[in-house]
């Protein structure tokens, strides 16, 4: 009955393997040094995730206790959560803007049964890193609760049906969106609004300030406090409470209470399924075929935009090619909700990075001092972090029409100059504030103010042209979202690079700190000939890693054959 499904997940399989042992060197190197990464972090969850549960454990048995279930309680509703916007999210992508569509659709292959196939590959693409952030938790849980060895086997099948509700749910908002809205239009729109809840949520977590409520001589009325803001939805339809509750009681080894919780999620599963499927054979094809169409037609022309016509006056001097290189980069970025979106996570970053160091417990003038210093490699990683989403990315968002620039009368040269001026002043906006309010908040002197910010200014001046250099190194034209430039070979190299140069940039710069603090501390005077060697190195590794990068680059893509 289901021949052709089986065809087709019998090919993606093969893809699958085909893209893990048979796509070259780089690829093997790019998925070793992945999972690596995510063997450790999820080391680290567990790690950072057993020791919270073990002091929740110290605690009297009455608040313990409670405090525990609710952040058990809370993390599976949160994950539920994340599941079913992440759904939605992929599911535009494989079930309406996949590639291999066109060819599907056209094939006798039944429409039930690409459905079937398309449904099983959003649930796998948008729950797998969720479920390798899952269990490290529920492994801790278990180790907490000394839990008999079955539960760590039976926690994984408890999953399955867990991960099923969520894609049934959001799959089913998505074909409902597309009856009305075009494909690519509704992803903006809900990028832009998980970036938005995101955000918020990390604002929310890191304004509670949980770090106050642990250590030992925390009074008892605190923690309940904190239980009471940190309280979660505990209904017992909910399948988040399901599953909280089926490890609760695994853990202890009631079996019996495990399977009654099993079957709830096995019969909502199987359920969320059913209705799914029953309905997309009514609107999943008309979904589809409308997906790129468009609910307004006219001929009429738009006025420019305030902020294009602001550009034009500001670079009428400009060369001609790099004004219209400006312009469209600026359009490009702009009209992309999937890009400007991640502002916002950006700023809220940006306040809970402030707030931290806002809250540090310094007192003493030399300690803030030298946590200024370290405060310029930790400047350096966020925007690392920040440049390898959007700097990185710069060249590869040209994608297929990439071959327009490249036959076009545009220098090589001059067209990564404009993208690396482009984005050298937000980011030396961002730098910039990041690290004089800090510092201000630290409270240094003028001489530790002058010399992080000269730092950073350096600091910013040499990740930008490495991300523009790297990005032009290792292109990649045919992604289907931007986001997958952020995750290849080139910008893992990148964010290596970035942190090595962002600490060397630290080890140069506290000589001159550490002189400066000794000069103050016996009351003389500091200089000499060090100070300035240490200057000329910081300016001479950042023209290193401004100058090779962007002339690997240009050589890059002038050898690109169209």
């Amino acid at each position: 009955m289901l021949r052709d499904f089986l065809i087709l997940e019998k090919a993606r399989k093969r893809l699958w393997y085909n893209s893990l042992f048979r796509a070259g060197k780089k690829n093997s190197v790019r998925a070793l040094i992945i999972g690596a990464l995510g063997a450790a972090t999820m080391g680290l969850e567990y790690l950072f995730f057993y020791r919270l549960l073990h002091y929740f454990n110290t605690l009297p048995v009455d608040v313990g206790e409670i405090l525990i279930i609710q952040l058990l309680n809370l993390l599976c509703l949160t994950f539920f959560s994340m599941l079913v916007f992440s759904n939605i999210i992929a599911s535009i992508s494989t079930m309406f803007m996949s590639r291999d569509l066109d060819f599907l659709m056209s094939s006798p292959i039944p429409l039930r049964d690409i459905f079937i196939s398309k449904y099983i590959m959003t649930m796998i693409n948008s729950s797998w890193m969720a479920a390798a952030f899952c269990f490290p938790v529920f492994i801790a849980y278990g180790q907490v609760n000394y839990a008999p060895w079955q539960y760590y086997i039976l926690m994984f099948p408890l999953f399955i049906p867990f991960m099923i509700i969520p894609s049934g749910a959001g799959i089913l908002i998505t074909m409902s969106l597309m009856r009305f809205f075009p494909a690519r239009r509704a992803y903006q729109v809900l990028s832009f609004v998980g970036v938005a809840f995101i955000g918020g949520l990390v604002l929310l977590l890191r304004f509670i300030q949980p770090e106050k409520y642990l250590g030992k001589d925390v009074p008892e009325e605190r923690i309940i406090e904190f239980v009471e803001k940190m309280k979660a939805p505990d209904y017992p339809w909910l399948p988040s409470s399901m599953l909280s509750r089926g490890l609760q009681v695994g853990s202890f080894g009631d079996w019996e209470g495990f399977l009654i919780q099993f079957a709830y999620l096995t019969a909502l599963a199987v359920a969320s399924v059913s209705v799914t499927a029953l309905i997309a054979m009514s609107i999943y094809y008309t979904g589809w075929s409308s997906a790129y169409g468009s609910s307004r037609i006219t001929t009429l022309p738009t006025p420019e935009r305030l902020l294009y016509r602001m550009m034009r006056r500001v670079l009428r001097y400009v060369h001609s090619d790099t004004r219209a290189l400006v312009l469209k980069d600026v359009k490009l970025f702009w009209r992309d909700t999937g890009q400007w979106s991640q502002l916002l996570m950006l700023g809220a970053l940006v306040v809970v990075y402030i707030f931290n160091v806002r809250n540090l417990p310094l007192d003493n003038f030399y300690i803030r001092s030298i946590v200024s210093v370290a405060n310029i490699g930790l400047t350096g990683v966020v925007l690392a972090a920040v440049s390898v989403r959007f700097v990185f990315s710069t060249t590869s968002v040209e994608g297929g029409s990439f071959w327009v620039v490249r036959a076009g009368p545009v220098d090589m040269g001059r067209f990564l100059r404009e993208k690396y001026f482009l984005y050298l002043v937000p980011l030396l906006i961002l730098a910039e504030i990041l690290v004089v309010i800090s510092n201000i908040l630290l409270g240094v002197d003028a001489y530790v103010m002058t010399v992080s910010a000269a730092a950073v200014f350096l600091l910013t001046l040499g990740l930008t042209g490495l991300g523009v250099g790297m990005g032009a190194m290792y292109p990649k034209f045919d992604y289907e979202n931007i986001a997958e430039v952020g995750a290849t070979t080139g910008a893992i190299m990148y964010m290596m690079v970035s942190i090595v140069y962002a600490g060397l940039s630290v080890m140069i710069i506290a000589h001159p700190v550490r002189k400066h603090l000794w000069g103050i501390f016996r009351m003389t005077e500091t200089g000499g000939p060090d100070i300035w060697l240490s200057y000329l190195a910081l300016v001479a590794l950042t023209a290193l890693l401004i100058y090779i990068p962007m002339k690997k680059g240009r050589k890059a893509l002038e050898s690109i054959e169209l």
